[in-house]
């Protein structure tokens, strides 16, 4: 049998969304002490949890379950293409530089990622004006 990296998982995409315990609990209606609990392996989540995650997330049940999803496995691995995923319907397909880009992106404070933002505004108009 394979072992369950469901703990590590749902640790890594909740961080790697900038969600809280209690505002994932909050959305799979559990107590966010439960919650906890399944982070650290102290239980294991019931189906229902388990699909509501993988719904929410966007990725299969098996891969919640047993894949190994931690932001620097997936930034550093030596697949040449990795995807991100919009919400319903769109792919971007991006290289292992920019996936470890856009994790170091999502790990800063939203005042620094909206700094970085208006950053490249200004960098795509001052390219338009040469």
């Amino acid at each position: 049998m394979r072992e369950l990296k469901i703990a590590d998982n749902m640790r890594e995409l909740r961080i790697a969304n900038g969600y809280s315990q209690k505002h994932i609990s909050e959305l799979i209606h559990i107590a966010r002490q439960t919650y906890s609990l399944y982070e650290t392996e102290k239980r294991i989540p019931d189906l229902r949890s388990v699909c509501e995650l993988s719904k929410l997330y966007g990725i299969s049940v098996d891969m919640l379950l047993y894949s190994d999803l931690s932001v620097k496995q997936i930034a550093d691995s030596p697949t040449s293409e990795h995807f991100a995923i919009a919400p319903e319907t769109s792919a971007i397909a991006i290289n292992g530089t920019d996936a470890r880009m856009l994790t170091n992106y999502k790990s800063l404070p939203s005042a620094v990622q909206k700094e970085i933002r208006e950053f490249i505004l200004f960098k795509k108009r001052l390219a338009r004006n040469t």
